[in-house]
C-alpha cells in the first residue's frame, strides 16, 4: 500500500472511531465522507458507456427524479438514452443505449448543442439544435410534442428546477433572449440587451423569474423576467461602482460561454475565452476575486458549463471546469484552489453531468466518448455503509 493509501486509510479509520465515540456529530461525519469521496474522484476503469455517436458528444444530461437516466446529444444530431443502473451489480459494467431518435421523422436536421430532462418528470425532455430548433419530446413514445423555430442557430436553452411558469430561455445567435413557453407551445417574449451571439443561459434556483445569461459581447447579464424593463444589470468584473448597466461593464475580457449558479442561488460562477473562471455574489454583484489560477483553457465557441457539486450540511462546494487539455480541473469554489486535474479521457471534454446521491461526474467527449467519474474503489462500500448508518445514530448518542 503507497503511503498516501496508508494515510488515506488511516484518516479514515480515526474519523469512524471518532463518531463511534460520539466525538463526531452525524451530518459533521457524512459531510466530511463525502468530501472525501468527492476529492477521490478519478476515472472509474469497471464502467463504461457503450459508445454511439459517430460524432462528438456535445451534451448530456441526467435526470434528478431518479438519479437513473442520461440522455446525450451529439454532433452527428442524435440523440441516445441510457439506463445508469443497467447491470449494475456486474463486476465490469458496459452501459448501452435503449432508446433514440434516429428513426423519428422529426430528429433535428443539425448538430445538438444541449439537452435537458425536464426537471419534474422524466417523461419529458428538451433538445437545442445548431439546425436553428428547440424540440420538446415525449420520452415514453420518443415523440415530438412541439417545436420552437428560432431562426438562428441555437447554442444551448435552460429550464427552471423550480419555476411553476414553464418558460424555456434560449441562447442563440440572435442577440435576444427568446423565451419559449413549454404550455402553449409559443413565444412568450424576447429580452434585448446583448450586443453578440449569446452562448449560454441559466435560471436561478432560488428565484424563479431571475435568469442569467453571457455572450461574445464579454458581458453577462442577469434578468428578471417579469418586468418591462427585464435586464437588472450587467456584471462588471472590475467592481468599479459604474451604473448597472454602463456599456463599460464587462463580466469577461472575452467572450463568455459558460454559466452555472451554486445550488443555492447565492452565487454564479461564469467562464470565458480570457481563460478566466469567476464567482460573483448575487447579494450585491460583486466579483469576489476568488482567483482560479492560470490552468483553464476555454478558447472554443460552444457552451461549456462549469458542474458545481451539491452541497451537504456542512461540506463545501467543488466546481469542476473542462480544459481544452482534455482535463477536468476541479476547485474549491470558494478559496479558488485547484484540488485535482482529472486525466483519462482522449478527446476534449465537452459537458459535464453530476449523478445524484452517488457522487458520480458523467464526461461527454470530442473523442465520441462518454465517461464514468468516482470516488476510488477502495473507499466505496466503507463510505456508503457509514453514510446508511448515519441514518439510525442520532447525534444525542
Amino acid at each position: 500500500m503507497s503511503t498516501i493509501s496508508q494515510h488515506r486509510h488511516l484518516h479514515r479509520r480515526n474519523l469512524f472511531v471518532e463518531r463511534e465515540l460520539g466525538l463526531v456529530k452525524a451530518n459533521t461525519f457524512q459531510a466530511q465522507i463525502i468530501n472525501r469521496r468527492i476529492q477521490n474522484i478519478t476515472l472509474d476503469p469497471a464502467v463504461s458507456i457503450q459508445r454511439e455517436h459517430v460524432g462528438a458528444v456535445n451534451t448530456i444530461d441526467i435526470e434528478e427524479a431518479e438519479g437513473r437516466y442520461l440522455i446525450s446529444g451529439g454532433g452527428d444530431g442524435h440523440v441516445y438514452i441510457y439506463d445508469l443502473e443497467e447491470s449494475e451489480q456486474e463486476d465490469r459494467r458496459i452501459i448501452k443505449s435503449f432508446a433514440s431518435l434516429n428513426g423519428n421523422y422529426n430528429r433535428h436536421k443539425g448538430g445538438i448543442s444541449r439537452v435537458h430532462w425536464y426537471p419534474f418528470d422524466n417523461g419529458m425532455f428538451t433538445t437545442s439544435s445548431y439546425d436553428s430548433t428547440i424540440k420538446v419530446w415525449d420520452t415514453n413514445a420518443m415523440e415530438m410534442a412541439c417545436s420552437f423555430d428560432l431562426e438562428n442557430k441555437v447554442y444551448s436553452h435552460a429550464l427552471s428546477s423550480k419555476a411553476t411558469h414553464g418558460l424555456v430561455a434560449t441562447a442563440s445567435a440572435d442577440p435576444r433572449i427568446r423565451l419559449c413557453d413549454l404550455k402553449s407551445g409559443a413565444f412568450t417574449h424576447s429580452l434585448p440587451g446583448h450586443r453578440g451571439t449569446v452562448l449560454a443561459v441559466e435560471w436561478s434556483p432560488r428565484h424563479e423569474f431571475l435568469l442569467a445569461s453571457g455572450s461574445t459581447d464579454s458581458t453577462v447579464r442577469l434578468w428578471d423576467i417579469r418586468k418591462s424593463s427585464a435586464c437588472l444589470c450587467s456584471l462588471d468584473f472590475h467592481n468599479s461602482n459604474s451604473p448597472p448597466l454602463a456599456e463599460t461593464n464587462v463580466a469577461h475580457s472575452r467572450t463568455v460561454n459558460g454559466l452555472s449558479f451554486t445550488p443555492d442561488g447565492l452565487y454564479l460562477i461564469t467562464t470565458g475565452h480570457d481563460d478566466k473562471m469567476r464567482l460573483w455574489n448575487l447579494h450585491n454583484g460583486q466579483n469576489t476575486l476568488t482567483n482560479y489560477g492560470t490552468m483553464i483553457r476555454n478558447q472554443y465557441v460552444n457552451t461549456l458549463t462549469p458542474l458545481i457539486s451539491p452541497l451537504y450540511s456542512g461540506s463545501s462546494y467543488s466546481v469542476f471546469h473542462p480544459s481544452d487539455d482534455r482535463t477536468i480541473l476541479m476547485f474549491d469554489l470558494q478559496s479558488g484552489t485547484l484540488v485535482k486535474r482529472m486525466r483519462g479521457a482522449y478527446g476534449r471534454c465537452t459537458a459535464l453531468a453530476w449523478r445524484p446521491r452517488t457522487e458520480e461526474i458523467y464526461s461527454a467527449g470530442n473523442d465520441h466518448d462518454i465517461l464514468v467519474w468516482g470516488p476510488e474503489r477502495t473507499d466505496r462500500d466503507e463510505t456508503l455503509r457509514a453514510i446508511a448508518d448515519t441514518d439510525t445514530w442520532s447525534d444525542s448518542d
